[in-house]
């Protein structure tokens, strides 16, 4: 299981990776083929990202749940 770091640090290659597309699409802000490839990808990347940042809060909050104290002792 990755660490709440090694897990901030894929989110945040997502998050360059991202800005690299949108940096594409700004400058070619035509509307032609490579524009609408890249926001496809774009699309896409960012539904990937916020379905690892969702099962890394998952893993990241189970992970961190404290341990149960046991009966009567609260």
């Amino acid at each position: 299981m990755k660490t709440p770091v090694q897990m901030l640090e894929t989110v945040a290659a997502e998050i360059i990776e991202n800005t690299v597309l949108l940096e594409i699409i700004y400058k070619n802000s035509n509307e032609d083929q490579e524009t609408d490839c890249a926001m496809a990808c774009l699309i896409r990347s960012m539904q990937k990202t916020l379905d690892i940042t969702n099962e890394y809060i998952k893993a990241y909050d189970k992970a961190s749940a404290p341990p149960p104290t046991g009966k009567g002792r609260d």
